[in-house]
């Protein structure tokens, strides 16, 4: 999958690049809520359209739906968090995140690792949690204006 072109604004663009997180030490009951979350997005993409679901992760499948024209494959797909509906609490070690699921105001905040820090000018757009081998894992869009670099001609 390549990543798109970084959007141009004068001597600087924005930088996407995707930071990888595992979540950690989940308690017993966020443990629940998630898979339940997680779990209920699998069945309202296989067509359980009644499965209690956040309102804006129940809007991110049918958007996932809508790209696969309803073809979707033999497996688990990550369920994706709006950049609007979670948050990174980044003040901390380990980060927090804030999960929305259904029917729990505020959702759950669960302690996350990230491969790479995680600062306060970058934009946190879409994530996606995964769950496997028994563990779970997010990945985290973010946005960041740098710098344009100019390369230099290393020939005379």
């Amino acid at each position: 999958m390549s990543s798109p072109e970084p959007e141009n604004r004068g001597n600087y663009i924005i930088a996407r690049k995707t930071i990888k997180a595992k979540i950690l030490e989940l308690k017993r009951e966020e443990e629940e809520l998630l898979r339940r979350e997680y779990e209920n997005f699998q069945r309202y993409l296989q067509g359980e359209k009644t499965v209690p679901l956040y309102a804006a992760t129940k809007q991110q499948a049918d958007r996932l739906l809508k790209e696969l024209n309803g073809k979707l494959r033999e497996r688990e797909y990550p369920l994706i968090l709006r950049n609007d509906t979670y948050r990174i609490e980044i003040e901390q070690s380990p980060y927090l995140l804030k999960i929305p699921v259904y029917g729990v105001w505020g959702g759950i905040r669960v302690p996350i690792r990230t491969h790479n820090p995680i600062t306060s000018d970058m934009r946190c757009k879409e994530a996606k949690v995964i769950h496997k081998d028994n563990e779970w894992f997010v990945y985290i869009c973010i946005e960041k204006e740098v710098e344009k670099r100019i390369p230099r001609n290393i020939w005379p």
